[in-house]
């Protein structure tokens, strides 16, 4: 075959190099195949690279990448993968951190904050508008580690502030659980501040199209990928946004105790980034006229939804959240608990 001056040749007449004819068994070459010679041309799509571990050409640099398990090669999955790596700085970017580390769920995320930034003997001040697990770790889990917590109501300035004396950082969400109260997160981070401990804000619900909290002093920002980033309910994944000398801390728990993120989820996550600004507004905008719908309805006794106009948070929309109030509400149906269980029985487009 001849070449035409000034092109390449076809791609499957490319040489590539084979081992020499009975140097390797048949079975040898099906584990360890020729690799193609690169080429020219970048992926536009987000490549997914599920190796979990890297080989190198020379023992010294392999030796000095093992020793700083980032940023000097890639070793093994857990310490950083080239996905993951992706990821985080997709998020980071958004947030507007200058770095961020991700977990194999939002729970691994928040339990390694905690403890990453406190000891047995320390004490942490949480918001009682907290997600379940969360709450459930701060009040049984971490007790039993010696770190406890006291709980203060999101809009209970005075309190909080009191609370602060001698704890170790406080915590609350952006947008709450379970009835979306808005944390007004610019007093929080002065309270933080002169306590002279961080705040760490869990952003889910918000997620940074509505909400960036280190624009609004937080030091450090946590997501369960789960939700909003993913977008798809197809992957589970947290996410912890922060300094670099704070995330060092926390991936430093993350690398002992292996809550990693698997390259596919990560993988998943870009995905779901690509869209998040347009769902984040539909699903606002939808949320909304939900909201709306049922304060209209005879058998419902309350909504909470912080976009609506009697919403104690509504103030807090418009300076923290752009004007909308994220895809979550919250409603009490007229009955109790059995008129609750057969109005969720019934319903069929909301799962």
């Amino acid at each position: 075959m001849t070449e035409s001056p000034g092109r390449s040749p076809a791609r499957w007449s490319i040489s590539r190099k084979p081992f020499a004819e009975g140097s390797r068994a048949l079975e040898t070459r099906a584990v360890h195949p020729p690799a193609p010679p690169p080429q020219e041309g970048r992926p536009v799509a987000p490549p997914l690279d599920p190796s979990s571990t890297y080989s190198f050409s020379a023992t010294e640099t392999f030796a000095r990448a093992s020793l700083a398990k980032t940023g000097a090669g890639y070793v093994y999955s857990r310490w950083a993968n080239p996905t993951v790596d992706a990821f985080e700085a997709a998020v980071a970017d958004l947030e507007g951190t200058e770095a961020a580390e991700a977990f194999a769920s939002g729970m691994g995320a928040i339990s390694s904050i905690f403890l990453a930034l406190c000891s047995s003997g320390d004490r942490v001040v949480a918001t009682r508008q907290l997600y379940g697990n969360t709450y459930s770790l701060l009040q049984e889990r971490l007790p039993r580690y010696g770190i406890t917590a006291s709980f203060c109501d999101h809009d209970d300035h005075s309190a909080i502030a009191a609370a602060l004396d001698g704890a170790k950082l406080l915590y609350c969400e952006t947008i709450g659980n379970p009835k979306v109260q808005v944390a007004d997160l610019d007093r929080l981070s002065t309270i933080a501040r002169d306590a002279d401990v961080p705040l760490v804000v869990d952003n889910t619900f918000a997620s940074p199209v509505l909400c960036r909290p280190v624009e609004h002093g937080a030091s450090v920002v946590v997501h369960s990928a789960t939700k909003f980033i993913g977008g798809h309910h197809d992957l589970l994944g947290g996410v912890v946004c922060a300094s670099p000398q704070l995330l060092e801390l926390v991936a430093t728990v993350a690398r002992d105790l292996g809550p990693t993120l698997a390259p596919f989820n990560a993988w998943l996550g870009l995905r779901g980034i690509a869209t998040l600004p347009l769902r984040v507004e539909r699903s606002s905008a939808s949320a909304l006229k939900v909201a709306r719908a049922l304060q209209l309805c005879e058998g419902v006794d309350a909504v909470y939804y912080p976009a609506l106009e009697s919403s104690p948070s509504y103030p807090l929309v418009g300076a923290l959240l752009q004007g909308r109030g994220g895809g979550t509400l919250a409603f009490e149906v007229r009955g109790g608990r059995e008129r609750a269980g057969a109005f969720q029985d019934a319903l069929r487009l909301i799962l």
